[in-house]
């Protein structure tokens, strides 16, 4: 199961979140910023076209008045390089896909109450 679908069915299995976007490249994340707001946003750092340290950097840049969103990343790549310069960019959160998938729900969870 991709794992679009599977974050998709995790944050939306008890009715209480709703996803109101999903963007797999840059431009598209970027998009979507511009047009909406969003409590949180889960970002890989790997997209199909650019990087999500880009999207989370120019997020942090475009925000005026908070509230802001919360932004998780949840990758693959998860080197302590590549988190500190995730968390450098404005991440709130840096999650290894693999070792802390099972702790993304509580920390989005966590930030709606």
């Amino acid at each position: 199961m991709p794992l679009q679908v599977r974050l998709v069915e995790l944050l939306t299995h008890a009715g209480v979140m709703q996803v109101t976007g999903i963007a797999d490249t840059e431009s598209a994340a970027l998009e979507l910023i511009e047009s909406q707001c969003f409590d949180v946003m889960v970002v890989d750092v790997e997209l199909r076209q650019g990087s999500g340290i880009t999207v989370v950097r120019k997020t942090r840049a475009r925000q005026g008045q908070p509230p802001f969103p919360l932004i998780i990343i949840l990758t693959n790549y998860g080197l302590n390089s590549v988190r500190d310069r995730c968390l450098a960019a404005g991440a709130d959160h840096f999650l290894d896909k693999m070792l802390e998938f099972n702790r993304l729900y509580p920390l989005i969870s966590a930030a709606k109450s």
